[in-house]
């Protein structure tokens, strides 16, 4: 994994800096580190991107104009994609700040940077994947659109495949992008959902709040969360609450608590077709993505 990426001046000033390693950094101590080698640096081109190995990390390097972008990563990272996302992080830097900092107009505030923030995680970390998951009708779509502030439309129209949305974090004080995907329900689709749940980092499971519909969802928890993705974040969203006879969300919990995952399923009740419930849904997904990112 990248351990951290450091962008500096050419005469050791750090402007912006992101460590995604467990260990701390003392930013201004590597950017008088890393200045030292900048003789070495000028022996390579605008376009080149260098790298050295310690026994423990791999340092990439590479220099536009008056900046430097160094990118630490473990001895196992592949050079072709830490190369493809320095190159986009250089592109996209220079696009913002390339003519403040060539023109001489900066003023030495750091702060200035912190808007670049959000682009780099997504580079380097990716957009959070979000798989909505259940059965067909249980209101999978209902609750995309809920999530998103579309409009819900009452006439069930089955998913086909899979539907992917875009969603901006910063509604949800998330300084990462977020991208939400809708499994169709229907049994000629449910084949698809092992392959479809690769790099999920959150599973929203949908129910209806009938007994059949949660006694079948323990079975998706068991058969596939738990055989292949037991450490993805499982959220049970115990749907269609206004309707007569169904389960409260503590009583499907209850239920699905007996496939014995670890933490146990949360279940939260869920009026997805009421726009009412929107502040409801982005808190329970506030509170999910702060855990898998802290």
């Amino acid at each position: 994994m990248i351990q951290y990426i450091n962008i500096l001046t050419r005469d050791g000033k750090s402007l912006l800096f992101r460590n995604y390693g467990s260990s701390d950094v003392d930013r201004d101590l590597l950017a008088g580190f890393l200045s030292a080698f900048t003789g070495f640096m000028k022996e390579i081109s605008q376009s080149d991107i260098k790298s050295t190995a310690t026994d423990q990390f791999k340092y990439y390097y590479t220099i536009i104009d008056v900046i430097i972008i160094v990118v630490c990563t473990d001895l196992e990272d592949e050079d072709e994609t830490v190369n493809s996302k320095i190159t986009t992080i250089r592109v996209k830097f220079i696009e913002k700040f390339g003519e403040l900092l060539s023109s001489g107009r900066w003023t030495g505030n750091r702060a200035i940077f912190r808007s670049f923030e959000k682009e780099i995680d997504d580079i380097i970390l990716g957009a959070i994947k979000v798989s909505i998951i259940g059965l067909g009708g249980v209101g999978k779509t209902s609750l995309l659109h809920l999530i998103c502030g579309k409009e819900i439309d009452l006439e069930y129209v089955p998913t086909i495949d899979v539907d992917i949305t875009s969603f901006n974090g910063e509604e949800l004080d998330i300084p990462r992008s977020i991208v939400l995907w809708d499994f169709a329900g229907q049994s000629n689709f449910r084949s698809l959902w092992k392959s479809l749940l690769d790099s999920t980092d959150i599973a929203l499971i949908v129910l209806d709040s009938s007994f059949e519909n949660v006694n079948y969802s323990k079975d998706i928890i068991r058969d596939i969360l738990d055989k292949h993705y037991k450490n993805v974040l499982v959220i049970g969203i115990a749907n269609k609450q206004d309707l007569p006879y169904r389960l409260t969300p503590q009583f499907c919990e209850r239920i699905l608590s007996e496939a014995e995952r670890d933490p146990p399923i949360k279940v939260h009740g869920m009026i997805a077709i009421n726009p009412d419930y929107r502040e409801k849904i982005l808190a329970i997904l506030r509170e999910a993505l702060n855990k898998i990112i802290h």
